[in-house]
C-alpha cells in the first residue's frame, strides 16, 4: 500500500485510500443523500459491509444498511471519516460521479495529510475531479 504523511513533524506514517474506504465512502453518501447525520451513515456503511462480507446479495445490504441506521456505530478511523467527508461533499454537493467524487476526496486527503489547510484540500480536490 502506499504510504504517505511521513514527516518529522509528524512521524505516523499514513496508509493511502483503499478500494475499500472508497467502497465505505459510496454507502456512506448513499445514506447521506437521504440527509441521514454522519453517525447514522457511518452505521449504514457498517451495515452493508456486514451483509456483503457474508455473501449476501445488493438488495440484502440495503436492508442492512438501512436497518443499521438506528443503531450507533461502531469507531470509524480519522482518516476513513475524512475521505467519507470529502467524497459525500464531492458526490453530492457538487454532483460530481463516483470516479471523479473519488479522485477529489483522494487529492484532498492528500493535501490535508501533507499538513495543508481545507481551502487547499478542497482546490486540489477540484483540480483532481477537472473542475479547475
Amino acid at each position: 500500500m502506499e504510504q504517505h504523511g511521513k514527516t518529522d513533524k509528524n512521524p505516523k506514517v499514513q496508509v493511502g485510500v483503499t478500494a475499500e474506504d472508497r467502497s465505505y465512502a459510496e454507502w456512506f453518501a448513499w445514506a447521506k443523500r437521504g440527509g441521514a447525520p454522519a453517525s447514522a451513515c457511518h452505521a449504514a456503511a457498517q451495515g452493508a459491509f456486514a451483509a456483503l462480507s457474508t455473501g449476501k446479495d445488493l438488495a440484502t445490504a440495503v436492508q442492512w444498511a438501512t436497518a443499521a441506521m438506528s443503531r450507533p456505530p461502531e469507531n470509524v478511523s480519522f482518516n476513513r471519516q475524512t475521505y467519507c467527508a470529502w467524497f459525500a461533499l464531492a458526490n453530492i454537493d457538487l454532483n460530481l460521479d463516483q470516479h471523479r467524487a473519488h479522485a477529489f476526496a483522494t487529492a484532498a486527503v492528500q493535501v490535508l495529510d501533507a499538513g495543508q489547510d481545507a481551502a487547499a484540500a478542497h482546490a486540489a480536490g477540484l483540480a483532481a475531479a477537472g473542475i479547475r
